[in-house]
């Protein structure tokens, strides 16, 4: 299995012809510097690349939105942490 990594909208990419869908993301866990990460098969790598201007809005949106997932992930860890202690 080959994979190369690559960079959309200052979220990481990598290309890896073993990846089931079109366009997979990391899923946001308990490691506080855990980043997201594009997972995506050379295809999609190349169909994004020809027209990164239509696709863009998309990515920005997903890295947006699974930031978000992270932080609600990370306040309810500290949430149970707290109330683990107490």
């Amino acid at each position: 299995m080959s994979e190369q990594e690559a960079e959309w909208c200052g979220v990481r990419v990598v290309i890896d012809d073993a990846t089931v869908g079109l366009l997979e993301m990391s899923v946001p866990d308990a490691e506080p510097d855990q980043r997201p990460i594009f997972r995506v098969t050379s295809s999609t790598a190349s169909l994004v690349a020809h027209d990164f201007e239509l696709y863009m809005p998309s990515l920005v949106r997903m890295a947006h939105d699974w930031k978000e997932k992270k932080g609600r992930r990370m306040r309810e860890l500290e949430a149970e942490r707290r109330g683990g202690s107490a």
